[in-house]
């Protein structure tokens, strides 16, 4: 994670606005997506630690909540993340005479990979057992993925989490942070995002924000042949590792 947000590119700033519909009323109604706030970097790294370990497949099928130093490996990668200013997340606009609860509806928590960046050297410093387990699969799909040469680019904004927390799921709020990632792309100078994606929700949203299948592989098949990670009791067949490039 050396890569820094070149400050003449404005923080914070709004990226995407969509209409959806809101859980408590049922009506249609305007969100935005736009950068996370430092005031707000900690609520974030909260969400994911209580809403998305529990309900991502390889997280809850390594029971990685029973592994304290991987949790607090994970902990520390995404507080590390937040900090480089490209996490955003999805509110509901104000509306004409009201401020807003500003509650968080949703979030992605991304970085900036680039070619030169070494994986063995993080691989070697993990010492959680469902940490390094999983990272030793997202690098495996890399590799196999070969984005780098396949798209001919040296660096691509890459996703650390997408949530969409429990009161706002079956709204599209997921799709449309996805989406929101294009305008942020632009402003930083990127052509590519790839993110390896999970589970059926967040392949779903992939798919609707039109990221394309990259790499595919059965997780079933990752524990009897390269990389050798076995999930057990998996909840769902196969991970996915998706991208879209700008036209």
């Amino acid at each position: 994670m050396k890569w820094t947000r070149h400050e003449n590119i404005e923080f914070p700033q709004v990226w995407l606005k969509f209409k959806a519909k809101d859980p408590e009323s049922g009506e249609i109604v305007n969100y935005q997506v736009e950068d996370l706030t430092e005031d707000r970097f900690d609520e974030v790294v909260g969400h994911m630690i209580n809403y998305f370990i529990p309900d991502e497949p390889m997280c809850t099928s390594l029971n990685i909540l029973k592994d304290e130093v991987s949790m607090a490996e994970t902990t520390e990668m995404w507080q590390e993340a937040v900090r480089k200013k490209l996490t955003l997340v999805c509110f509901k606009e104000s509306t004409e005479g009201t401020e807003g609860t500003r509650e968080i509806c949703a979030l992605n928590i991304l970085e900036v990979n680039e070619k030169e960046d070494g994986t063995g050297d993080v691989l070697q410093s993990l010492k959680g057992n469902a940490m390094r387990d999983i990272f030793t699969v997202f690098s495996f799909l890399k590799h196999r993925a070969d984005v780098f040469n396949r798209y001919n680019v040296d660096k691509y904004l890459h996703g650390l989490g997408l949530l969409t927390l429990p009161k706002y799921r079956g709204c599209g709020l997921a799709t449309e942070v996805l989406k929101a990632r294009f305008p942020l792309m632009e402003a930083l100078g990127l052509t590519l995002t790839c993110t390896v994606f999970s589970g059926p929700g967040s392949q779903g949203a992939a798919r609707k924000a039109n990221f394309t299948e990259d790499f595919v592989a059965p997780y079933e098949s990752l524990g009897t042949q390269q990389p050798f990670v076995k999930f057990p009791n998996i909840s769902w067949p196969v991970v996915k590792f998706m991208c879209y490039q700008l036209k």
